[in-house]
């Protein structure tokens, strides 16, 4: 499947653009997480969610942020 490139909105990670897979539809893959930044080097730092959102009528994808889970 070939990569899609995307932008979060919402949370930390707000006006970010990255690549994801797709999945076999075609679209991007329904959710993302991804590291948060952790002040304590040895703490495992949580994880911040965004979903698929839909698709901008400029061509670009958007997942928005739903929270983090640790």
């Amino acid at each position: 499947m070939p990569d899609i490139r995307v932008r979060l909105r919402g949370g930390p990670q707000d006006g970010q653009e990255l690549t994801v897979s797709a999945d076999s539809s075609g679209k991007p893959i329904p959710r993302i997480t991804l590291p948060a930044r952790a002040r304590n080097p040895e703490a495992v730092p949580p994880r911040l969610i965004y979903e698929r959102a839909g698709k901008n009528g400029d061509g670009t994808w958007e997942f928005r942020y739903t929270g983090a889970e640790t």
